[in-house]
């Protein structure tokens, strides 16, 4: 593909990857307090709900495979169709438990159709020198326009009656157009029909990472939001304001991140997120514990919860290491979207039995928990072949 080729479809991706970030914060800045004002969830029932949002994470694989005579591009205009569909549901019949699940489903089947596309689309259109940097600008790219949809939120959603239908329905329009630059886009050399599945015995450690990496995130993802909410007692508004700060900063540190990643390499910021990771669970879990002023232990939940977000960014090194394994970008994404499915399997399960620790034992145990697997990554992160093996293995 020439340079002036190379550089539109990458525009036209970023335009779409833009849309998307932009619908999705205002959906994820939105949706748990949704939840919460209008069916006045229990912890362990919000892990619960968990199980059906999460499934579609670990059936990714099968859609993938479903899906793969069709192009790269072509999957991601189903995948923002799909989550377009779903939130305009969300808007019309959100406000009943068993639509709500179902429209739930779809949003999150459109999303996890999305994740292994947008990385083998931006590693396709990167070389091996790059890879951590491409990712990067994606990431800032997609930050920069999750802020703008989470200050939008932040701005204009009224904290005493909130306007959820509203908000979905803006989500879902924006969601739209971002599959029409889909539409638009043509990358040959990723057209080439993929797997249905990859399972390899060299892909072995990289799915190790990606259970004990969702196990983690799930434990933040679900419950960050529902500390915040239930314990220090903040509105919607508040957590999209808090979405906007860290989006803001990340317009700055992920693709920093990315270039960091290509000069140390994907082994020593595994290692480093792990451990960072470990002490912003035990920070987030236990704020309330040691600081006296409420004021304080909230601020520092607040912090601890911009600080995960920044983190979620070095999740690209585990996509960066999978792709230096790979012989094709059609093995690439067939193995990524193994990989989402594989992270999923703990995110599907690890909800319900946080929510029941949460309830018998507090939410510090929980995020003690979360700690504990942060470190056990940073732990197996260190038999990820550093940088210069790798360059010896290539």
């Amino acid at each position: 593909m020439d340079p002036k080729t190379l550089k539109r479809q990458l525009y036209l991706y970023y335009a779409a990857l833009a849309c998307t970030a932009a619908a999705t914060g205002v959906h994820d800045s939105t949706f748990n307090n949704f939840l919460s004002d209008t069916f006045h969830l229990t912890a362990d029932a919000r892990g619960m709900l968990e199980f059906p949002r999460e499934l579609p994470g670990f059936l990714a694989v099968m859609m993938t495979g479903l899906l793969c005579m069709l192009p790269l591009t072509r999957v991601g205009l189903v995948g923002t169709t799909l989550t377009a569909l779903g939130l305009a549901g969300m808007a019309l019949f959100g406000g009943t438990f068993a639509p709500m699940v179902l429209m739930m489903f779809t949003i999150s089947a459109g999303q996890h159709l999305l994740q292994p596309i947008g990385q083998s689309i931006v590693l396709g259109l990167g070389d091996e020198h790059n890879r951590g940097a491409r990712l990067g600008q994606a990431a800032g790219v997609a930050t920069m326009f999750t802020a703008l949809g989470t200050g939008m939120v932040w701005w204009l959603m009224n904290k005493s009656a909130p306007q959820y239908r509203v908000t979905f329905s803006c989500a879902a329009v924006v969601f739209g157009t971002g599959g029409l630059f889909y539409l638009l886009m043509h990358i040959p050399h990723l057209h080439a029909p993929r797997q249905r599945m990859v399972i390899k015995r060299k892909f072995g450690l990289y799915y190790l990472l990606e259970s004990l990496a969702g196990a983690r995130k799930q434990i933040f993802l679900t419950f960050g939001p529902w500390v915040l909410i239930r314990v220090y007692g903040l509105p919607a508004p508040s957590i999209a304001g808090l979405l906007m700060v860290s989006s803001l900063i990340g317009i700055v540190f992920k693709p920093l991140a990315g270039m960091v990643m290509d000069r140390i390499g994907e082994r020593t910021v595994m290692i480093l997120d792990g451990l960072v990771l470990a002490v912003v669970c035990l920070g987030y879990g236990y704020a309330q514990k040691v600081i006296p002023d409420p004021g304080w232990a909230r601020g520092v939940a607040c912090g601890c919860y911009i600080a995960d977000e920044m983190l979620f960014a070095l999740g690209n090194a585990r996509a960066v290491y999978l792709s230096r394994r790979t012989d094709s970008p059609q093995e690439l994404n067939s193995s990524l979207a193994m990989g989402v499915s594989i992270n999923h399997i703990a995110s599907m399960t690890i909800p319900i039995v946080a929510g029941t620790v949460w309830m018998v034992w507090g939410y510090e145990r929980l995020f003690l928990g979360a700690a504990v697997f942060a470190v056990v990554l940073a732990m197996v992160a260190t038999r990820v072949p550093g940088k210069q093996q790798a360059a010896k293995a290539r």
